[in-house]
């Protein structure tokens, strides 16, 4: 059976750009500020695709209510300052050159919304997206549905029509959520995406048609 859909909605980080190592760096310096130390690995299997109240509750314990807001603070002031190295993936960008141009467009991520706006437009890339779903937009982060639910709802297309690129197990599973179908892509991170509906270890693997048919090879 061909599947068919009618827009396509990207992650943000770690899908459209490599934003995760920079982001892992401003981690470490906020963390280590207060005595605390965090590891690639850590940062893998307890913060990447979670929220930071979830990410670091995990990782500070009961020391999250009393430090987690100012570390979250100045994580995001030192990532703010290292926005210029964030580069976009290259098999990402090739997809978005040959989406047809039938089907929406729309990220949907638990970034925050100047950081995608800025990275995107030194990118040049802004002009390619119909919505832009960010952390200010939805009360329940992935792996609930609500980035992907309200991101087809703002581009007016149905969720079965929706097709969702993901590279992290809480965005598969907010897309299974979402009742949409989703390409996992593995950027070499040890990550389990066997649950996506098409796992691929790149993106030059999935080609829409004219009619949004989606083939993965």
């Amino acid at each position: 059976m061909t599947t068919r859909i009618q827009a396509v909605l990207f992650d943000f980080d770690g899908v459209l750009v490599d934003s995760e190592p920079i982001r892992f760096r401003a981690g470490v310096q906020a963390l280590s500020e207060v005595g605390v130390s965090l590891t690639w690995e850590q940062f893998l299997s307890t913060w990447l695709g979670r929220t930071d109240a979830a990410g670091l509750g995990d990782i500070l314990g009961p020391r999250f209510a009393t430090q987690g807001p100012g570390i979250i603070a100045r994580r995001n002031v030192l990532y703010e300052q290292a926005l210029g190295e964030v580069p976009a993936y290259p098999d990402a960008v090739r997809l978005l050159s040959r989406i047809p141009a039938g089907v929406r467009v729309a990220v949907a991520t638990g970034s925050r919304r100047p950081e995608v706006e800025g990275i995107l437009s030194r990118l040049g890339l802004s002009r390619r997206f119909h919505a832009l779903v960010t952390a200010e937009d939805y009360r329940r982060a992935k792996p609930d549905p609500d980035p992907f639910l309200t991101a087809a709802r703002r581009l007016e297309v149905p969720p079965a029509g929706c097709l969702v690129v993901e590279d992290s197990p809480a965005g598969v599973a907010a897309a299974h959520a979402a009742g949409m179908p989703v390409v996992g892509v593995d950027r070499g991170r040890g990550m389990h995406l066997t649950r996506a509906t098409w796992p691929v270890r790149t993106l030059d693997a999935l080609h829409l048609g004219p009619d949004g048919a989606v083939a993965v090879e």
